[in-house]
């Protein structure tokens, strides 16, 4: 028996939208410095 004691269920609509949020925040301030420097980030 699989006893989960850290982080949230893969499937889960509440995880699903919880990784968006972090990706958009991430990605955001990661396109901000890359302005500054000339950079380009694609995914």
């Amino acid at each position: 028996i699989y006893k989960q004691v850290l982080g949230g269920a893969m499937g889960s609509s509440f995880t699903l939208t919880l990784a968006n949020i972090f990706m958009w925040k991430w990605q955001k301030e990661l396109v901000r410095r890359q302005d500054m420097t000339g950079e380009f980030y694609g995914r």
